[in-house]
């Protein structure tokens, strides 16, 4: 029991350094409406893996799938 509870703080403690300051979240509404910065993101999203499972990254990356597919 004290092994799980010690592996579910790790785990909180590690999840909490992955948040990214310099990005805030944006919805992918809001990036379907700014389009040099969802293109900006995007880019960077693509070129960093540990970024591109954020969740910034995918709200970025389906506004600009959906931007593409359906226009604005």
């Amino acid at each position: 029991m004290k092994k799980a509870a010690l592996m579910l703080v790790s785990i909180s403690i590690l999840a909490a350094c992955g948040k990214d300051a310099d990005h805030p979240a944006r919805t992918k509404d809001w990036y379907v409406q700014h389009d040099k910065e969802r293109l900006a993101r995007v880019s960077e999203c693509k070129n960093d893996a540990a970024q591109k499972v954020t969740p910034d990254c995918q709200n970025a990356l389906d506004a600009d799938a959906q931007v593409y597919v359906f226009g604005k």
